[in-house]
């Protein structure tokens, strides 16, 4: 089985990171609500706003397809640590996360979890960023060669691993779950 990362790429068209996780065996979507992110002075309110209503159409678009997304709040590896435990999946699916230091040690730390537990972690490059890179001397040939790649298509239909609840039309309008 295949965990599918959604982190901020919340969409199903041209998604790398979906497309090969499906490729590879059943996938399970994921989104993980992360407190101490959204405690980050470069949050705020009006991105949870954006977030919680793209996440509720992310939902309506994977059940039409055969499998809801799988909404958890916590520390990323307290929740793959359950995930793993419940599922044994074998891949972690993400994008590479344009974001700030806090996802930058988060991602690192999550890709610590996944070799200490025998999860391969794929991430997917996205936009014009390439981690790690020690130079940019090739960087626009990269970039060049990503943006080449044609658009990948919505998957037509997921293998159903879970039945999650669906999303309350009302999600919570702070990320702590407080109104």
């Amino acid at each position: 089985m295949q965990l599918l990362w959604f982190k901020r790429d919340l969409r199903l068209h041209d998604h790398p990171a979906l497309h090969s996780a499906c490729m590879q065996g059943p996938v399970l979507p994921l989104y993980v609500i992360e407190p101490e992110y959204w405690q980050q002075p470069d949050t705020s309110q009006r991105q949870w706003a954006f977030i919680a209503e793209s996440l509720l159409e992310l939902d309506r678009d994977l059940r039409a397809r055969g499998q809801g997304l799988l909404l958890q709040r916590g520390d990323m590896l307290s929740v793959l640590t359950h995930l793993h435990r419940r599922f044994a999946f074998t891949a972690l699916h993400a994008h590479e996360e344009t974001g700030n230091h806090w996802t930058w040690q988060r991602d690192k730390a999550v890709a610590r979890w996944c070799c200490e537990h025998g999860v391969a972690f794929i991430e997917h490059r996205q936009f014009g960023v390439f981690r790690p890179l020690s130079n940019r001397d090739h960087w626009a040939a990269q970039w060049e060669a990503l943006m080449a790649q044609p658009c990948l298509p919505a998957p037509a239909r997921l293998e159903t691993i879970c039945r999650p609840a669906p999303l309350p039309a009302d999600l919570p309008s702070h990320p702590y779950g407080q109104d």
